[in-house]
């Protein structure tokens, strides 16, 4: 994948991305997702639960779309990507990271089992592809209830 000026530095200040699958008419079904990479020309990878939209989306379809703002504003990246699940072990490891990143309270309760509710844990890998940069007006399929972190 080519390299896009600029690309690298607004997707480490991306703290939210959007993930977009295709449903079986091809239809665009886009979501935010909290963003943990650093690198968007390497595997990309969003903690999830199995019965979501974008896990049946993808088990038809392994095309996604993520989309992220450049800091200047007035544009967005897009990085065209193949999704595929992590193993299990994988998931168990990376699941109890971002679980103790969003509640670190739990990190010293005796009681906290990661284990609990395992069954139904995923991680999206997602493998980029190929990268262009888009208008604000290109990207307008973006869920309405999103736009209030697309940049003014």
């Amino acid at each position: 994948m080519r390299e896009i000026p600029g690309m690298k530095d607004s997707f480490r200040e991306a703290g939210v991305v959007y993930l977009v699958s295709f449903g079986v008419k091809n239809e665009k079904h886009s979501r935010p997702m909290t963003n943990f990479n650093k690198d968007p020309y390497s595997k990309i990878w969003f903690p999830t639960y199995k019965d979501t939209k974008k896990v049946n989306d993808i088990k038809k379809n392994e095309k996604v779309l993520i989309l992220f703002p450049d800091s200047k504003k007035d544009q967005f990246y897009q990085i065209e990507g193949k999704a595929e699940f992590e193993d299990p072990e994988v998931t168990r490891e990376k699941w109890r990271w971002w679980y103790l990143y969003w509640h670190p309270e739990m990190r010293d309760r005796f009681w906290f089992n990661p284990q609990v509710g395992e069954e139904n844990r995923m991680i999206i890998n997602v493998q980029p592809i190929k990268a262009s940069i888009l208008t604000k007006s290109e990207v307008e399929y973006i869920s309405q209830g999103y736009k209030s972190i697309i940049p003014e």
